[in-house]
């Protein structure tokens, strides 16, 4: 009865109280328990030791279930084994308890019988699918949001406004948001009635979550529970400005780790979206005096939530709540990956974003390790990233598609700059027929396996040879330290083309910007001047090239 009590009040991965379904599967798996203890001459829990949990898991599987030949999977095992983390965690306030550590060394996975060969891992957003979404996402964000929210006073004045039956406040609503967007052009997205506005405002929330799960990378749990003024500034060492950092609570089943402050490095789309939520769930925050962000009712998600909302109705949404939720966001934006739609889930950002860590920096798995929160960099490795070999695997995969784009590129395109696209110009091979693309695919394949070391970033790409390196790199590739756009123009490893242009016009823009400034010394006013006529001439180079080859 106690720990019953206990696993009703107290959730291990949240700390708050479960729902009475999930009390009944732990009480069914505690009954599990008790009648092999009774088969076993067990009288106490604190007679329990470590063998006698691996017996207790062989009975498990080989238990028969009803109408089931096969045994139970690893994913059952887990659930009833997980009963032991209750009884370790809360051994203290327990009468009686097992006196020992149950998964020492390992976590209730393995000792569930989980095999990391046979586990398919969660995937990971693809990366055009990520772009696509947290692009909509930061846009309605930036666009939609202040919409939403003076929508909603206008709304709450008019359902309080009158009496009436039934739904006779919706009408009123509806009447009232109309005249309010009368004269505002549909370009500018006014809301005009209650049905929109409930859809807009889920599909804020849904923007929010994306954004903090993308960009941020914390756990669901975490997300749900940070709380009002969560956004604060933290002056790092050696940082010129303040560092902008969410703080909220690691929610991670491990004993003296959960509950543990932490905070996020947060970029400014994520501050946005915590204070967009501070909009959304203050009047929710009111009525119930507590500060968590998420504040929603149980049950229903219509307009009145927000009328006749009371206190005890309000809860923090589940897991299963927010799939739905992004999955519907998803559908509304149309995402799609290889011809099908994309599903959307709770954990895919935080997986997206290790990965984009990882692939774009080995070096920063400590600092990943430390802004996922986890305890050792071989979890975020292990389980995010991908294990050494799989990491370095699945970055040279893209290192080589992305070689045989760039020369594909390089090859078709009618015309190129800098000092080594001109002598790729002169001698490149023409390709003609209907077997053009293929030809070109094959030369490029050609090229890469050939071992043309291929650099490409933002403002052009290195035909790497060691001998004209102006970075002073050696024979494994270019030198990362003095790799920077201006000793690359003037390398002899240089390309840039068409795809190009737009960044080394925002760099002329942003020198002119510069000579505009009036306390500007003068050895910062000659680098200055050199980076912009080095951008020019590379504009009017690739500008050139276009008109002579139209």
């Amino acid at each position: 009865r106690q720990l019953v009590a206990l696993i009703r009040s107290r959730s291990l991965s949240t700390g708050l109280p479960l729902r009475p379904s999930t009390v009944a599967q732990y009480f069914h798996t505690l009954r599990c328990l008790l009648q092999w203890m009774d088969g076993e001459g067990f009288s106490r829990f604190g007679a329990l030791d470590p063998p006698a949990l691996l017996e207790f898991q062989q009975w498990l599987r080989t238990r028969p279930l009803t109408g089931h030949p096969s045994q139970r999977a690893p994913g059952t095992v887990q659930r009833h084994v997980y009963l032991f983390a209750y009884f370790h965690r809360f051994r203290g306030e327990l009468d009686d308890s097992v006196c020992f550590d149950p998964f020492a060394g390992h976590d209730q996975r393995q000792a569930a019988g989980y095999h990391e060969g046979l586990r398919r891992p969660w995937p990971y957003t693809p990366d055009t699918v990520a772009v696509a979404l947290v692009q909509a996402a930061i846009d309605i964000l930036t666009r939609d949001a202040p919409i939403v929210l003076r929508a909603w006073p206008t709304y709450r004045q008019a359902a309080t406004g009158g009496r009436g039956a039934g739904h006779a406040h919706t009408g009123r609503a509806t009447r009232a948001l109309r005249s309010a967007s009368a004269g505002i052009p549909d370009g500018d997205s006014p809301v005009r009635s209650v049905r929109e506005l409930v859809l807009r405002t889920d599909l804020l929330y849904a923007a929010c979550f994306v954004v903090i799960s993308y960009l941020v990378g914390p756990r669901v749990s975490e997300i749900l529970h940070l709380k009002a003024g969560c956004v604060q500034h933290r002056c790092a060492d050696g940082a010129s400005e303040p560092v902008t950092v969410i703080v909220g609570a690691i929610f991670k089943r491990q004993s003296g780790y959960h509950g543990r402050p932490h905070e996020w490095v947060a970029p400014p789309a994520a501050v946005q979206a915590v204070a967009v939520l501070e909009a959304l769930s203050a009047g929710h925050r009111a009525v119930s005096g507590r500060d968590e962000l998420w504040l929603r009712r149980w049950h229903g998600n219509g307009a009145t939530e927000w009328h006749e909302v009371l206190p005890e109705l309000l809860e923090i949404p589940s897991i299963a709540r927010i799939n739905i939720q992004l999955q519907r966001f998803g559908a509304w934006l149309g995402l799609t990956h290889q011809d099908r739609p994309w599903r959307l889930s709770t954990h895919q950002g935080r997986k997206t974003f290790a990965r984009f860590a990882a692939l774009r920096d080995r070096t920063c798995l400590f600092a990943l390790a430390q802004q996922l929160g986890h305890r050792e960099r071989a979890e975020t490795d292990h389980g995010y990233a991908g294990s050494d070999y799989r990491l370095a695997q699945e970055i040279d995969a893209e290192i080589l598609q992305q070689s045989v784009n760039a020369w594909e590129h390089m090859l078709a395109t009618p015309g190129l700059g800098g000092r080594a696209g001109e002598e790729i110009m002169a001698n490149r091979p023409r390709f003609r027929g209907k077997r053009m693309k293929e030809d070109l695919a094959s030369y490029a394949r050609l090229l890469v396996d050939a071992g043309l070391v291929l650099g490409i970033c933002d403002w052009g790409f290195c035909v790497y040879r060691e001998e004209h390196s102006a970075c002073l790199g050696n024979v494994a590739g270019p030198n990362p330290a003095r790799r920077e756009p201006s000793t690359c123009a003037r390398c002899k490893n240089f390309v840039v083309s068409q795809r190009h242009r737009p960044y080394w016009v925002e760099q002329v823009h942003r020198c002119e910007r510069l000579l505009d400034e009036p306390a500007l010394p003068r050895q910062t006013l000659r680098i200055v001047r050199a980076r912009l006529d080095e951008a020019r001439s590379l504009v009017r180079t690739i500008d050139s090239d276009g008109k002579e080859r139209s």
